[in-house]
Parts: structure tokens; C-alpha cells; sequence
């Protein structure tokens, strides 16, 4: 049987457009952890974050990760900050194969801007809040991934089927 895919990587990576394609390639079904924080508090995250904070929202976001250990044939696409947190990276290590999405900086700022859903964008000086979290985050990602792709230039779906690749050669070597 195949291994679960996680999927991480910061705004405008393309977790969740990636994690769908891959989804139909490996026939898992596809999770995205922030869709199941939507549903479970009834609130967008626009919204979420504006009653609960970042805090409250990463609280409930811990929730969220810890029930998907142990489900299998899934490929699950994470929030950008869901591995600030050491029990959510301990969490996703457990479900799954963790990829790393990413992309030049340029390009990861043009994908992440195109939508006013991003909470921690909304600040007098965007592209400044988005390279220092970008920056404050590469560290983590490279530390919790098992490998980093990078989807520069690469249509989507081309990148599901070669990231597949890349996680099945991790997956035959850690057996």
C-alpha cells in the first residue's frame, strides 16, 4: 500500500492544488487540514483568526493534525504555519511522508497575493510580512521535511507525478 503524502510549504506554495492532483494519481483521498478547521469551527480563517487570534487558531489547528494520525491512504495539505509547532510536526511525521513545497520567493508572493484570505498578509506592508515569516519559516520546513521539491515553473500536475516519484524512492529506501 502506498504511504500517506504530507504535504507542507509556505503561502502560495500549491499544497493544496498539488495534494489534489496527487490525490488522483495515488487514488487517496485528499485532506487539507485548513478546510477541516473551516468545517469543524463553522468559520472561515479570515474569521477564525480574527476572533481566536493566530493563537486560537493554531490551537485548533493542533486538534485538527493530531486526529489525522494513524488514517491511512490520504494525502493531506497543511496550513503554511502547521509546523511551527513541535507537536504538529511530531503529528505529521507520524501520518505520513512530509514534503516540502517550494518556490522562488517572487513566485511563492504573486501565487500567495492573488486572494484576500491570507490573514497574515493583511498588514500596511505585505511583501515585508511575507519575507520575514518566509523567513522565519525555511528553517523549520527544511528541518521537518523529508525532502523539499521545488515547483518553480512546473505545471501542477507534473509536479504530483514527479514529487510521487521522489516519495516513493524515499519511501523504498526507509524500508
Amino acid at each position: 500500500m502506498l504511504p500517506n503524502f504530507v504535504l507542507t510549504g509556505f503561502m502560495g506554495c500549491g499544497k493544496s492544488t498539488v495534494g489534489r492532483r496527487l490525490s488522483g494519481i495515488t487514488g487517496h483521498r485528499f485532506v487539507d487540514s485548513d478546510d477541516l478547521i473551516v468545517k469543524a469551527q463553522n468559520k472561515s480563517i479570515p474569521e477564525i483568526f480574527d476572533h481566536a487570534g493566530e493563537v486560537g487558531f493554531r490551537e485548533i489547528e493542533s486538534r485538527v493534525i493530531e486526529n489525522l494520525v494513524g488514517i491511512a491512504g490520504i494525502v493531506l495539505s497543511t496550513g503554511g504555519g502547521a509546523i511551527l509547532r513541535e507537536s504538529n510536526r511530531v503529528a505529521l511525521k507520524k501520518t505520513g511522508i512530509i514534503v516540502w513545497l517550494d518556490a522562488d520567493p517572487d513566485v511563492l508572493f504573486e501565487r500567495a497575493t492573488r486572494t484576500s484570505k491570507r490573514p497574515l498578509l493583511q498588514t500596511q506592508t505585505p511583501r515585508e510580512s511575507f519575507d520575514r515569516l518566509l523567513a522565519e519559516r525555511r528553517e523549520i520546513y527544511e528541518a521537518t521535511a523529508d525532502f523539499r521539491f521545488d515547483s518553480t515553473g512546473i505545471e501542477h500536475d507534473v509536479v504530483a507525478r514527479k514529487v510521487l516519484e521522489q516519495a516513493m524512492r524515499f519511501h523504498a529506501r526507509r524500508e
